[in-house]
């Protein structure tokens, strides 16, 4: 795989969003001669490659379905993956909250199966660096295969197997992005890898959690006193004259704990 190409008619080893007539989404490679099989009958793979995003193909009984190139939260959420990711709509204010910019050095631990990864990577821009820590071999193997599939060869990645919680080996960092059990052993080693001004983000779905790492973050001193918060998104039904919140949304995930160093 090349990685993520937005424009260009679809290409032979490219992922895509093939979406059913109910709506219902299915996240597809493309490989010539293949077929997909669907309770409407098959649609052949040659039919979709060459084709620009967005187009309509038929099954061999008539049936519509839409094919397009993933988006980010398309490619995340229909991912088969063995860890919880981050969800995309935490993963906006996260960096927001963490002001990533382009060209800064980025720490997060742990890597999981690489969804905030790629929006890291996409943030620090070529000019910038990202460094992963993973205590677990299989889930730094798997979180890179996932940002190599989605955005090609990342020079600027570098994903290290070790334990966060033992040390930081990287000095200089502008920021540190943790999703770990325990952040609250990660303080003492993130005041000393942060440059000065630099930010500290936790993701954390408890309560106990959050109150454990604040109590840290103040007892350590030489951070400014957290900001905590939560993401909900509600999604609204609009369809002729009827508009209204749908039965559901996206409620709590996890509470974000942002804080910064100082001197």
């Amino acid at each position: 795989m090349g990685g993520r190409n937005p424009r260009g008619p679809l290409q032979a080893g490219e992922d895509i969003i093939l979406v059913d007539p109910k709506g219902e989404e299915h996240l597809i490679t493309l490989a010539p001669g293949k077929p997909i099989g669907t309770h409407r009958g098959n649609i052949l793979h040659d039919d979709i490659i060459g084709k620009p995003d967005g187009s309509r193909v038929w099954t061999a009984q008539g049936a519509e379905y839409r094919v397009f190139r993933p988006t980010f939260n398309q490619y995340i959420l229909n991912l088969k993956r063995h860890a919880q990711i981050i969800y995309p709509k935490d993963i906006g204010p996260i960096l927001l909250w963490a002001d990533v910019f382009p060209g800064a050095t980025v720490l997060e631990a742990g890597i999981g199966w690489g969804a905030l990864s790629i929006k890291l990577l996409e943030a620090v821009g070529p000019q910038g660096r990202l460094i992963s820590y993973e205590v677990r071999e299989d889930f730094a193997e798997s979180g890179k295969r996932t940002v190599t599939r989605f955005l090609g060869e990342c020079a600027n990645l570098e994903v290290k197997v070790r334990d966060v919680y033992q040390g930081i080996d990287d000095k200089e960092v502008d920021r540190i992005v943790l999703d770990l059990p325990e952040p609250w052993r990660v303080v003492p080693h993130a005041r000393e890898a942060l440059v000065p001004g630099g930010i500290l983000l936790s993701y954390l779905p408890s309560t106990l959690q959050v109150k454990q790492l604040v109590d840290a973050i103040e007892e350590r001193g030489g951070f400014t006193a957290p900001d905590v918060f939560e993401v909900i998104l509600r999604p609204w039904h609009v369809k002729g004259q009827s508009v209204r919140p749908v039965q559901w949304m996206f409620s709590h995930s996890a509470f974000l704990v942002v804080s910064r160093k100082i001197t």
